[in-house]
């Protein structure tokens, strides 16, 4: 369990195995809350991406929750995150991809990546259902 101090909870959108329905994909999901350390990528960190994938915003996580990233095989989506705060004021979806647990100290925790879902995809999905506090419905935080 990694140090609470920096972290605030944060909505989290898992999705369902997934169908195809008329050609296209489509799958169930549950909004649930974790708590997070959510962070932009450094300077080195966005340096390190391949030529043209640095335009996207992108972001990293550290908490408890291994995040689901999408796997073809099993017909899964990523997770998404909602993250609405100095990064991002307006509030964007977040879809995960690559997270993974480190348990080498007594700070086990795990490090997770995220990619801003494309405006199309996310105007398809409703914002959270429920809020960061746990109440129904979503407004600006």
């Amino acid at each position: 369990m990694g140090l609470g101090i920096f972290r605030r909870a944060f909505v989290v959108r898992r999705f369902g195995e997934e169908n195809i329905v008329d050609g296209y994909g489509v799958s169930g999901y549950k909004d649930f809350i974790t708590s997070l350390n959510v962070q932009p990528l450094s300077k080195d960190e966005l340096q390190a991406l391949p030529e043209g994938e640095n335009t996207v915003k992108r972001m990293k996580a550290f908490g408890d929750l291994v995040f689901h990233t999408a796997d073809r095989s099993v017909g899964r989506r990523a997770d998404w995150l909602f993250y609405q705060g100095r990064m991002d004021p307006e509030g964007h979806w977040y879809e995960c991809v690559s997270s993974l647990g480190w348990d080498h100290t007594m700070v086990g925790h795990c490090r997770s990546e995220f990619v801003q879902v494309s405006v199309a995809e996310a105007n398809r999905m409703p914002r959270p259902e429920i809020r960061a506090d746990g109440k129904g419905g979503y407004c600006c935080v």
